[in-house]
This record gives structure tokens, sequence and C-alpha cells, in this order.
């Protein structure tokens, strides 16, 4: 029967536009989709969905990313600069809030982004921590300081989100356990807090789950903003740190910065 659905796959999508519609499709649908699924589901060779996604990229219709690919536009993906640049007096408010709950001589992690880049810089001095990060920015930002004990998470380096992903964070994360994780995201909701894309989500996850602590930081312009895939319901976050709420938002306690 295996067989059988192999050879129907086969000849529904022998035609390179109608097996490259139908990977679109799949990205629409779930805002990723891997080289290794799609040789199953469209029954050809990993060659040809290796072709049909350099074309597709080639066309600006999809963004290559490790393992497969992703919309070409993902939203709340847009350049790390852009996104500093935004919101910018509110993620240091949110920064300076967000500080206070650090207690001196824990393990601290900062998940990239651009509001934990402002905590990086306003880390207190002399206060004896160990801070674990795989975003470039607050390595540049930590790796100054001797004050601090710092490991730098490297890996394959995405430039949207200046900062390391794939199998080797995830691994050498596993071995790790932190006191406080301040966590990011590229939107929010009250079901809870999403990532733009599989490798970003990944990190985001493994970093909850060493942490015995999670606090989200985020402007609340992240509540009207949309991403493909959800890191985590509120469930394990202790607080929002934010400059403002939406009404009705009740999932975890909010400390509005100011």
């Amino acid at each position: 029967m295996g067989e059988h659905h192999d050879t129907e796959a086969s000849q529904r999508y022998a035609s390179a536009p109608s097996r490259r519609e139908a990977i679109l499709r799949r990205i629409e649908l779930d805002g990723y989709v891997s080289a290794t699924d799609l040789v199953t589901q469209l029954g050809v060779s990993a060659n040809t969905v290796r072709r049909d996604l350099r074309r597709l990229a080639g066309d600006g219709l999809v963004r290559a990313v490790r393992g497969g690919a992703a919309p070409a536009e993902p939203s709340g993906a847009m350049p790390f600069t852009d996104r500093s640049a935004q919101a910018a007096a509110a993620k240091r408010a949110i920064a300076v809030a967000a500080v206070r709950h650090i207690e001196p001589g824990t393990t601290v992690a900062l998940d990239s982004g651009t509001t934990t880049l402002e905590i990086a810089k306003l880390l207190p001095a002399d206060a004896g921590l160990t801070v674990i990060t795989h975003s470039l920015p607050a390595i540049a930002v930590l790796a100054p300081r001797s004050d601090i004990s710092f490991i730098g998470i490297g890996g394959h380096y995405g430039r949207d989100t200046r900062s390391f992903g794939g199998p080797e964070p995830l691994a050498a994360l596993e071995h790790l356990r932190v006191r406080t994780l301040f966590l990011s995201a590229a939107a929010l909701d009250g079901s809870g807090v999403y990532g733009s894309n599989p490798c970003e989500t990944d990190i985001k996850r493994r970093f909850m789950s060493i942490a015995c602590s999670t606090i989200v930081v985020a402007d609340v312009g992240k509540f009207s903003m949309s991403a493909p895939i959800r890191v985590h319901s509120w469930e394990p976050v202790e607080r929002l740190v934010t400059d403002a709420v939406p009404d009705g938002f009740s999932a975890v306690p909010v400390e509005i910065a100011s």
C-alpha cells in the first residue's frame, strides 16, 4: 500500500509547477517545511526537492533555512537593525525593569532580540553573574566585561536575528542550568509566545527547559504582530515585563515598565 501511495504522489507532482505550488501551500499553512518531509509527501527525490527549493528561493517566494524553507517575509521577523529602532525608549525601560529581577551570584540566560540586548547593556556590575547567550550583539557587549562569567553559544548564524541556531547550541544548552531566562518574542497573544522560524523556536524552548524562572520581555507592539510558530503557552512563564498590555490580558503577572 505504501508503494501505491508513493506512486500516486509521484504522478500527482510529476510537474515542477504542481510541486512548487504544493510547497508554497505547505509553507503558507505551517510557516516552515523540511526537505525530508517533502521527499516523502511529494514522492520525489531529495535532489528534486533541493532544486525546487532553490528555484523558489531564487524567485523570492521562500527563504532557505537549515533543513528546509520558510516564508520569504515571515511576520514579525524584520531585520534586526529595523527592530532595534522600533519602540527604543520602551525597550530601554523594559530592560531597566527586568534587571531588577536578577539575583546576585546566579546564572542568567539572554534570548536573542533587541530588548534582551538592552538587558545585556544594563547587567549590574560586580554581581557575580554568569551569563549565557546565543545572541551575537549581546556577546559583543558582554565579552569585554571581566566582572561577568560569560558563556557564548555558537552554531549556524542567522542574519535576521543576529544569533546562533541549529543542533550545536541545542546540544550545548542541554547540559546547562540557569536561574533566570529573559525570553524575547516575535509575537504575543493570550495563548502564548510565538517565534518566526523553527530554529529560533527550538532555541527558545530549550532555554525554557533549563531555566528555573522565565521572564518574557517585550513591548506592547508584539501583541499586534503575528508569527507562525508558538514557542509555548504562558503556563511556565513567571511574568511579562512590558510597557503596556491589551485589555483583557491576564495570562501571567505583568510588570509595566515606565
